[in-house]
């Protein structure tokens, strides 16, 4: 009985690169993702300043093609039902969750960012969307600004304030909102 398992690696060239190209686009995702648990989904790269969030959807579109790329080399298609199977699952999930948080939230009067649904406190720095209401600033951050008024998309950054400041358009900057 041998110690290891002897094996080769993949022949097919072209095989070999769409699996190992699928592999690196899923290490650069699960990166991305571990940095958004870390530091908030709508937080921004240190070094860069490239907020999380859209390096998280990049990387998500490039793992896609990688993956559209990967079936048509090998020649197999993804399994739809199950797929769709998992999907089902994920939004029973996410429903359970979403019961779990209302219920904590009506269990306690502190209000919550719509968004991220973390409770926002007297210090924070916040925006108001125009459908959501009140939001963190920062989870707004990307999100383009309108007019009030119009709902036109405008020039510029949509008005901050503390959240113990009133949220009034009159001390909004342009009385602009995301």
């Amino acid at each position: 009985m041998a110690d290891i398992t002897l094996w080769k690696p993949e022949p097919d060239v072209l095989v070999h690169q769409a699996l190992g190209k699928t592999l690196e686009e899923a290490g650069e995702l699960s990166a991305i993702i571990a940095r958004c648990l870390i530091q908030g989904i709508h937080a921004s790269e240190p070094v860069s300043g490239k907020p999380n969030r859209e390096a998280l959807f990049e990387e998500i579109a490039d793992i896609d093609a990688a993956i559209q790329w990967l079936t048509e080399v090998v020649g197999y298609d993804i399994d739809r039902a199950r797929a769709d199977r998992k999907l089902a699952g994920f939004r029973r999930w996410q429903q359970m969750l979403e019961e779990d948080t209302r219920q904590v939230r009506a269990d306690d009067d502190t209000y919550h960012c719509p968004i991220c649904a973390v409770a926002i406190t007297d210090d924070d720095i916040c925006a108001t969307d125009i459908e959501m209401g009140t939001c963190h600033a920062a989870c707004l951050e990307g999100l383009p600004v309108v007019d009030l008024e119009t709902g036109e998309p405008v020039e510029g950054k949509a008005g901050t304030f503390r959240y113990v400041d009133p949220p009034l358009p009159a001390i909004m900057d342009e009385g602009s909102s995301r």
